[in-house]
């Protein structure tokens, strides 16, 4: 039975925003709008990237390895369309040197393209800090709330509803739990460059 309502949603309400990742062509330039990044070790299963769901998850069982993806939110430089970046742990080294530098990630601006121009090649990820006071971009969505949409998984609850064999049906975690375990806990060195330049030297990742 539909349910009817006379509003509509709100532009960052309870739905997904689109997900997006560097294209294989040309370059990716936006802002981010979440103060974090958040992650999650995946699988490419069924022909979808979709979270691991340990310890009983189908795709662990069939032998299926697990990568780990970072996801935060952003706005895109030409649209202003509102999207999901989805990144892997090397690009994640960036965004983290990025957060110790600042303590927060929203108002970085990324610029994102792949060597070569390949659709599989590495991210070349260039960031700077970006002015938010002129920036005025959006509230950050729920990032852990969107992603569950996307994968179509429940909504996070303290109930049983929530979980499947006992356990929470994704672990969604902040950089700090995760994504510094995968890459290290390096310091980095090297100090922000003006707002209105990117980085001379590009990182690889």
């Amino acid at each position: 039975m539909p349910h009817f309502s006379n509003r509509p949603p709100s532009p960052d309400g309870e739905r997904a925003l689109p997900l997006r990742r560097t294209p294989p062509t040309g370059q990716l330039r936006a802002v981010i709008t979440s103060p974090d990044l958040l992650g999650c070790n995946t699988h490419f299963f069924g022909g979808h990237t979709v979270p691991c769901e340990t310890p009983e998850c189908e795709a662990c069982l069939k032998g299926i390895p697990w990568r780990w993806h970072g996801y935060l939110a952003a706005i895109q430089a030409q649209t202003h369309a509102h999207f999901i970046f989805e990144f892997t742990a090397q690009a994640g080294d960036t965004f983290r040197e990025y957060f110790q530098l600042h303590g927060t990630l929203r108002g970085c601006i990324f610029q994102a393209e792949r060597m070569h121009h390949r659709p599989n090649g590495r991210v070349i990820l260039q960031v700077k800090p970006g002015d938010i006071a002129k920036l005025n971009i959006p509230k950050p969505p729920d990032l852990e709330a969107c992603l569950r949409i996307i994968w179509h998984c429940p909504a996070k609850t303290h109930d049983h509803n929530s979980r499947k064999n006992g356990h929470e049906q994704i672990q969604l975690t902040t950089h700090e739990k995760l994504l510094a375990n995968r890459i290290g806990n390096q310091t980095p060195t090297q100090k922000a460059p003006p707002s209105d330049e990117f980085l001379p030297t590009s990182k690889r990742t």
